[in-house]
């Protein structure tokens, strides 16, 4: 159940929509003096100077002047437009106000000059000025340092991250430093933050030698390579940073100059007065110690809207809840493929070991995070052509079910001249996943309430058109306006804390991260948690509430990645509260962010998915809600005429145009972020789409909803557009956490899951090359494991082949009842494995998948790896050379389908289960169609081989009757085993063991060669059941 919480965000734009009408109705001929005169107004003067200095002094001299400057009148009449109807925070062309739910609908805004212009100094230079200040070396020398906290222990190193500037933008990449006793002293002393007298001090030694000019050397080389970092580094929450850099100076000595010109900066940025005096002044404030600031970008503006009543009714917002509870059967359920590619590396390397997020992240010692990848030189005839592109999301079976309704409706409008597709409650449930959508407890809700009147809202007479809705929280879109608005701050930390307070186990943090000093005007924010994830950036929080990288650990259980501190000892759920795009950053920023989406569904809204060019979209629309507005596609290529006309003809064309589209008289044309109405009866308007199109080669259209008899928030200028941001609670989330904790509980009970060395079972790591591996299993392994099974020193025995990142062989060795034998296993090991080919032999401790194989089913699993590894181990033997790799990946497919056989599978049900994992490796591997192109060529090249391998009555022919035997007696052992086993979960089962098998069986690439190997059984599968099929309908005939 969703409910709203109990205040809201309203946006509306500077000025009223009688505006976009006042301009729809003019002729291009009077369009300069009707700009001149608007623009006359002080206020708009001011707007437009935040936005762009060098058009304000073009206005300027424009207004000094009786010419027209047509030019200059048609860019001023875009900003008009978008001033008068885009709702979106920007200077002072939109702003927004705190509202709070109640009995009725009733907003009304005040004078504009009455608005709170919330300014402040751009973050690139408020960076910029730090630098400046913190390299006196009277105020370095008062100052605190602290290690970078992106630093980390690898091996015999320290790596981090350092940036370099050029053009004003950070430039991040990661570095390393050898350890020495020397450098760990002087972090030590820096860790809870010292002066730099102090850090020098603690390596000055007489007894070894180093003089206090060394060490002076020392610590100037750590702070210019960034493994130190002063105190005054950016922060992006608490108070505003350039507050806090004032205050912060003001307690040192040697500031009061400088201190004096910041507090003049900031008091100037406080006023309230209209007009540019404060900007320019603050420029040549700002020009005093940055000689070469411009006024462009010089100012971070907010407008916070005056509001004599700002209300919505319950009643209103419940309904709207009501039908977006609906609307969550259209969640996406697409899952984020950097984030599941890092859990198949993940479990791939360290199974379900905790380890370090650093060393996890690490794209040399670790997996990585997003684009990566593992080349080696094995020979390997089966994928070596094959192109493998980057994985991405492919579309699932409900989203094609969607589509299919999707070709459907539009079929159906585009016949019967309809312009809206109503959904209901019947078409919503059939796009229902299987799997029930997750939301997250806390969430917005985004748009846009249409109607004539405060009055009508309240009796049910609107429409609501929907921006987005999504999570993973209601403060996404509104943290960084916290800081102009108090009110709003205390709600949304208020929210926070209901959020945190349903999942009291676990603790919520806000990730702090400067990825560019201009990203701190978005990521401004206060502190809305308590506890922060600080990376790359500075935190005023206290220390006991900072996390850092070198806390945080890792794992991978159930599919699901876990982050825990591991001084607090408790599971950590990062969070971004603000709407910064981060999926460009660096690794550890990206991971932290990715992982917020993890448990939930991305969000609603309707997204068409039709394949090829299609010209019109019809509305879409559920209750009250509008979930995609009418659609126009234009093409330049489809209305050559319009390229040769001039101007003055493209009124006329357009005519003709519009009634063969059949397009509304007012419409939005979308290039990107922008949207300008216009009225396509204005030749105004007319000429600047079609300028737009000749430019661009294609254009989008809308229907333009916020027409003045749709616009019911009003002002003493007239009625305003909107857009509203609703926060709302997941109010049953509580619940369906301890059911799930419940479910955890009951299914981890049995049977036992770790096991070190000296219990019943021993584990052993032999690190090798994956050539040097495969002789060790053909030549050592093999004979040791046959005498340890004939002398009864064990009684079961695996192995897999892993990389993390240095290919080794792991084996586990089993006896229940003998509790030395695994010191006779070694003693063993290490006498056949005196070898210069194993590097190392490690022991460690033996950790069961029980999620992955089932509680019931887990001794089962070891039996079937038992017997799979012996039987696997006896074919690799069997292998020559380069002709054996084509065996190997033959041999590959005829033991996927004698497995099948064994648990029972029919032709259909090998069909139905190597098409499902086909399609999961597919869509892993992109899904693609080159992809898909490669793979049908491979098959064509090698069908004969495939059919050959797979009947029984050609093995004689291919030499592979030994091999076929290995198969066979692994048939003979599961088939005995089966007898007292129930598998409730066989396909799920089936597919782990397959996938164990090949790793077991194929040198290197395996899932490469899995994407290979279930395609061409998929094909094959598929081609038999049709010949069947066929055979069967010619008998019945």
């Amino acid at each position: 159940m969703i409910r709203a919480e109990n205040f809201y965000v309203v946006r509306t734009p500077l000025l009223p929509v009688n505006i976009v009408t006042q301009l729809h109705h003019i002729s291009h001929a009077s369009l300069a003096p009707v700009i001149k005169a608007i623009f006359r107004d002080e206020f708009l003067q001011e707007a437009i100077y935040i936005a762009s200095p060098e058009l304000y002094q073009e206005l300027q001299k424009w207004l000094a002047t009786d010419s027209e400057n047509q030019k200059l009148a048609s860019a001023l009449y875009r900003y008009l437009l978008r001033m008068s109807s885009r709702c979106t925070p920007y200077g002072l062309f939109a702003g927004c106000a705190t509202g709070g739910l109640s009995d009725h609908t009733a907003i009304q805004l005040n004078d504009k000059q009455l608005h709170k212009k919330h300014c402040r100094l751009d973050m690139n230079y408020v960076a910029e000025l730090t630098a400046v200040i913190t390299a006196v070396p009277a105020i370095r020398e008062q100052l605190l340092y602290y290690p970078n906290n992106s630093l980390y222990a690898a091996g015999t190193q320290y790596r981090y991250a350092a940036y370099s500037v050029k053009n004003k933008i950070r430039n991040y990449y990661l570095t390393a430093v050898n350890y020495s006793s020397y450098l760990e002293k002087m972090l030590e002393t820096a860790s809870t933050g010292a002066t730099l007298t102090d850090i020098r001090n603690s390596i000055v030694s007489e007894e070894e030698d180093i003089s206090a000019e060394e060490a002076a050397a020392f610590t100037e080389e750590l702070l210019q390579n960034q493994l130190l970092v002063s105190e005054l580094e950016p922060t992006v929450t608490g108070e505003e940073f350039f507050i806090h850099l004032v205050n912060r100076l003001k307690n040192l000595e040697h500031t009061e100059e400088t201190t004096a010109l910041l507090t003049a900066i900031q008091s100037m940025l406080n006023g309230q007065q209209t007009g540019t005096a404060k900007y320019t002044t603050t420029h040549e404030l700002v020009q005093s110690l940055l000689t070469e600031t411009s006024n462009k970008d010089l100012v971070q503006t907010d407008l916070f809207l005056s509001t004599e009543k700002n209300t919505l009714s319950h009643t209103v917002i419940n309904e709207l809840s009501a039908q977006v509870a609906q609307l969550w059967k259209l969640a996406s359920n697409d899952n984020n493929s950097d984030l599941r590619q890092f859990c198949d590396a993940f479990r791939q390397r360290y199974e379900e070991q905790e380890i370090p997020l650093s060393l996890a992240l690490d794209s040399e010692a670790g997996i990585g995070y997003g684009a990566h990848s593992q080349s080696n030189t094995d020979h390997t005839p089966l994928v070596d052509h094959i192109h493998v592109p980057p994985r991405n999301t492919a579309a699932t079976s409900t989203r094609s079910k969607l589509q299919d309704f999707q070709l459907q409706q539009l079929h159906q409008c585009l016949k019967e001249n309809k312009k809206v597709i109503t959904l209901t409650r019947d078409h919503l449930e059939s796009f229902r996943e299987k799997e029930t959508p997750s939301l997250p407890h806390s969430m917005y809700l985004m748009g846009s309430i249409l109607s004539n009147s405060a009055a009508a809202i309240d009796n049910g007479d609107y429409l609501f058109d929907m921006n987005g809705c999504s999570g993973p929280s209601a403060a996404n879109l509104l943290g960084r306006f916290c800081h102009g608005d108090e009110e709003l701050a205390a709600h949304v930390k208020a929210c926070l804390k209901a959020e945190e307070a349903s999942d009291p186990e676990k603790i919520y943090a806000e990730i702090i991260h400067l990825p560019e000093s201009r990203t701190g005007n978005i990521l401004m924010r206060p502190r809305l948690r308590e506890y922060e994830i600080v990376y790359l950036a500075n935190s005023l929080a206290p220390e006991e509430y900072q996390l850092h990288l070198s806390d945080l650990m890792v794992s991978v259980q159930r599919n699901k990645v876990v982050l825990r501190s591991r001084r607090l000892n408790k599971i950590i759920v990062p969070r971004l509260s603000t709407a910064h795009n981060y999926r460009q950053g660096l690794p550890v920023y990206k991971f932290l962010c990715d992982l917020q989406f993890q448990d939930y569904h991305t969000g609603i809204g309707w997204h068409w998915q039709i394949p090829g060019e299609v010209s019109f979209y019809p509305r879409v629309q559920y209750g009250n809600i509008i979930l995609s507005k009418s659609t126009w596609m234009l093409h330049k290529k489809t209305y050559p005429a319009l390229a040769k006309a001039t101007p003055e003809k493209y009124m006329e064309i357009f005519r003709e145009i519009r009634a063969q589209l059949e397009l509304p008289r007012y419409v939005v044309v979308k290039e990107g972020d922008n949207e300008l109405p216009a009225d396509l009866e204005n030749e105004v308007a007319v000429q600047l789409l079609v300028t737009t199109l000749l430019k661009k080669e294609q254009v989008t259209l809308q229907e333009f909803l916020h027409t003045p008899e749709n616009c019911w928030i009003n002002g003493p200028d007239g009625a305003h557009t909107n857009e509203f941001i609703i926060p709302l609670r997941n109010i049953s989330s509580e619940k369906e956490k301890k059911q799930t904790t419940e479910i955890i509980t009951a299914h981890t009970a049995t049977p036992q899951r770790k096991f070190s060395t000296g219990s019943e079972w021993l584990y052993v790591k032999l690190y090798a090359g994956t050539r040097s591996a495969e002789n060790i299993l053909k030549e050592k392994i093999l004979p040791l494991t046959q005498e340890l099974m004939q002398e009864n020193i064990i009684d079961q025995w695996f192995f897999i082949r892993y990389t993390d990142p240095e290919h080794h062989l792991r084996i586990r060795f089993h006896h229940s009842t003998n509790p030395h034998f695994w010191s006779t296993v070694l003693e063993r090991l290490h006498a056949v494995l005196a070898t210069d080919s194993i590097y190392r032999i490690q022991t460690d401790t033996y950790e069961r998948e029980i999620e992955r194989y089932g509680a019931s089913t887990m001794l089962f699993s070891e039996a079937v790896f038992h017997y799979d590894s012996t039987c696997v181990i006896g074919i690799l033997d069997l292998l020559e050379e380069e002709e054996g790799e084509n065996y190997r990946w033959m041999l590959a497919l005829r033991g996927v389908d004698m497995l099948l056989d064994d648990f029972g599978y029919t032709l259909a049900a090998k069909s139905a289960l190597l098409k499902m994992l086909q399609k999961s490796f597919f869509e892993e591997f992109s899904g693609e169609k080159p992809l898909l192109v490669q793979l049908n060529d491979k098959y064509r090249e090698e069908m004969r081989k495939v059919s050959s391998v797979l009947d029984p009555l050609q093995d004689g022919e291919h030499g592979i009757e030994a091999a076929v035997a290995c198969f066979q007696t692994r048939s003979a052992q599961i088939q005995q085993q089966l007898a007292g086993v129930q598998l409730t979960n066989r396909d799920d089962l089936l597919c782990s063991y397959i996938h164990m098998f090949l790793n077991r069986l194929l040198l290197s690439n395996q899932r490469k060669h899995e994407l290979v190997i279930y395609h061409f059984l998929s094909r094959y599968y598929e081609s038999m059941l049709a010949i069947s099929k066929k055979q069967l309908k010619a008998i019945t005939h």
